[in-house]
């Protein structure tokens, strides 16, 4: 039986190291990844000033309502903003506007950095009363203070009697400052994981492409925002206007007058491919080439497709000489680089727009031919533009990636994708490194049991340190039962709740080590040993070299090799057996009877 049970958990022991080693190769790669999703802002400089200077802004029409498109300072979805702005501008039917809290060149999705038409202080300047429409897209950092003047410029319009358009995941927005309790709403299907659990008062609403509840439209994922900002057309015009725009942006899932039914997204395991990309990928650097007159979707189509959720490249916004360019409906974008100063690692070239299909300009080919790169016109048909982007990235890629982008776009493909079934390769990759770990972790254990079966001292040295390390996870569970209840949000703090772990565990071992009897000083020590890796750390965190979850997983890593250290110091301690425990009274042993002639001395004496 004994022997069973040890090969039980010596095998649960491989596929935990096999899973460890895959999840280990891939973090650093996944949060390389997911971090260039939204770089940071432009920083800035002189020039960046200039540029938002020199931007104009929209000229304002008395007899036309107003509609606002909201930015965040961080990142905002590039594809929740800028296709409904599309919509509502080809409609010219509004007076539109795209706001930030500053008026500095904010990034969108992969890199594309917008300057905004109004600061949120100038939008107050302007219209003091309100605006008629909020389009509110997915911001960074929704819940956390960053995005707070975001919540409340949606709070103030609201108030206002403005209609709030949110988009994607852009309904924690609303739902985070209470506003869509009690209320029926949607959002993106993937979304909607966490939405419904951190949000229970809102009345979530799955498989359809959006809510209208009168003053709040909330539309499912990514590109349903053109289905709300068509919504929103059919109430300040009719339904033939919107037909219109819906047909001016190659939008053919128009459905008139209500919101249609989508296929009914949820997890699956092809899915998994978006694992796979995250952390074994090898992005591409891929240029993308601004150029005047672009619409807003197609900029859209090539920042969003291949950079959230498939992380199949690093865009590197550029043009000829730096300058900035203006899109088809009058937005400024600011590309971060010449061509010339990156073409030396760009992967490929992009140029978007049909636009520029058109003109297909030839010191774009001169410039490209000189890097030797061939840049793909990627909107040379009449079709929607993210039609051609999903195709090329089944093409380029796989086909498993493509499908995984249309679903997490919420986008019904028109096309028949071909490329390679699955990414095979990564596939093989992440196999052989869970093979590898497996079996490292077979022969360690192997290893080990032959070295302690051989020497006693050894095996109780391992013994001591298994048994610190199953209380220190003992404390960890049990300890923090009770700051649950004490303090329900403490997760949301992850500073404090990584020291809290910290000393649930190091309560756990100290209790141990005391109860197996060690000495006080020993389990002083010991305790000093745990602790100094989170404390070391929060260094570098307050300087901002390493973020909290860094905190957390190196803290952790090092604990356990802390304990290691502090165990040699002293491992004559930790090799032999301890004494009593302090609570159990040894048993007294009877001496011998001494003998008479002794007695007779002693009493001589």
């Amino acid at each position: 039986m004994k022997r069973q049970v040890f090969r039980i958990l010596i095998g649960l022991l491989v596929v935990v190291a096999a899973l460890a080693a895959m999840v280990g190769a891939g973090l650093g790669a996944a949060k390389d990844a997911a971090g260039s999703v939204y770089p940071g802002p432009m920083a800035a400089t002189d020039e960046a000033k200039a540029v938002v200077d020199a931007a104009p802004r929209p000229r304002h029409d008395r007899a036309l309502p107003t509609a606002i498109v909201v930015l965040g300072s961080e990142g905002t979805n590039v594809a929740d903003a800028l296709a409904p702005y599309e919509v509502l501008a080809v409609s010219e039917k509004f007076n539109l506007y795209t706001v930030a809290p500053e008026r500095r060149p904010v990034p969108l999705t992969g890199g594309l950095d917008i300057v905004p038409d109004l600061s949120f202080a100038e939008l107050a300047q302007r219209f003091p009363e309100g605006v008629d429409v909020v389009i509110a897209p997915d911001v960074t950092d929704a819940v956390d203070p960053v995005a707070a003047p975001v919540r409340d410029l949606l709070k103030d319009q609201l108030r206002s009697g403005a209609t709030v358009v949110t988009v994607c995941a852009g309904a924690e927005l609303l739902a985070e400052s209470g506003l869509l309790d009690g209320r029926n709403a949607t959002s993106n299907w993937l979304a909607l994981y966490g939405l419904t659990r951190n949000y229970p008062d809102v009345k979530w609403q799955r498989d359809i492409r959006y809510v209208d509840d009168g003053n709040i439209i909330t539309t499912a994922a990514v590109l349903s925002g053109i289905d709300g900002a068509l919504r929103i057309l059919e109430r300040y015009a009719d339904e033939s206007v919107a037909r219109k725009a819906a047909a001016a942006v190659g939008w053919t899932s128009y459905h008139a007058g209500s919101a249609a039914a989508l296929p009914g997204s949820r997890i699956r395991p092809p899915d998994t491919v978006a694992l796979l990309n995250v952390g074994y990928r090898d992005s591409a650097e891929l240029g993308v080439m601004l150029t005047d007159g672009v619409s807003e979707i197609e900029l859209a189509s090539i920042f969003r497709p291949y950079t959230e959720f498939s992380y199949v490249a690093r865009p590197h916004t550029v043009s000829l000489d730096g300058s900035p360019i203006r899109s088809r409906h009058g937005l400024t974008f600011v590309p971060r680089s010449t061509f010339g100063q990156v073409a030396g690692r760009l992967d490929r070239l992009v140029v978007p727009g049909s636009a520029a299909a058109a003109k297909d300009d030839p010191a774009v080919a001169r410039a490209a031919d000189a890097a030797g790169l061939d840049p793909v016109y990627m909107h040379s048909k009449d079709e929607f533009a993210f039609e051609p982007v999903v195709r090329d990235i089944a093409a380029t890629t796989d086909v498993a990636t493509a499908t995984w982008v249309a679903k997490t776009l919420e986008y019904p493909l028109r096309s028949d994708l071909s490329g390679s079934a699955w990414p095979w390769s990564m596939t093989a990759k992440l196999l052989l490194i869970g093979l590898l770990g497996g079996a490292g972790a077979y022969a360690l254990v192997f290893g080990v049991r032959r070295a302690v079966r051989s020497r006693p001292g050894l095996r109780r040295f391992v013994g001591h340190y298994v048994e610190m390390v199953l209380a220190m996870f003992a404390g960890m569970g049990l300890l923090m039962l009770p700051w649950l209840f004490i303090w329900p949000g403490i997760s949301d703090h992850a500073v404090i709740h990584t020291l809290v772990m910290a000393a649930n565990m190091t309560i756990g071992m100290a209790g141990w080590m005391a109860f197996r009897g060690h000495a006080r000083r020993m389990i002083v020590e010991m305790s000093a040993a745990m602790v100094a890796p989170f404390l070391v750390l929060l260094v570098p965190l307050a300087a901002g070299a390493i973020s909290d979850g860094t905190l957390m997983l190196a803290g952790h890593g090092l604990m356990f090799l802390t304990m290691l250290g502090a165990m040699l110091l002293r491992r004559q301690d930790y090799t032999h057996h301890h004494a009593a425990r302090p609570w159990r009274k040894p048993a007294t042993v009877d001496e011998p009877d001494e003998p008479d002639e002794v007695r007779v001395l002693q009493d001589t004496h």
